[in-house]
């Protein structure tokens, strides 16, 4: 479970944006993906963007592979 939630939570962009504008009081509010979203619209370095989406994709299919690998283990 602690898996499946930190994937999720490295996800989340709809409510702090919503909720605070993505920035809340000192930046408390800010997560990847708004990051990558201000990098990409706010300061058009769309490549930044780019490099922290992948980085981002990387982290999660790591963090996937490993959630598939111990799921499969306790169905054995």
């Amino acid at each position: 479970m602690l898996l499946m939630q930190v994937v999720a939570t490295m996800q989340v962009f709809v409510e702090p944006f919503l909720l605070t504008g993505g920035a809340g009081p000192e930046g408390s509010t800010t997560t990847v993906v708004h990051l990558i979203y201000q990098y990409a619209f706010n300061f058009n370095n769309y490549g930044a963007a780019a490099a922290l989406g992948l980085l981002l994709l990387v982290l999660l299919a790591g963090f996937s592979a490993a959630y598939v690998k111990l799921s499969r283990a306790e169905d054995e």
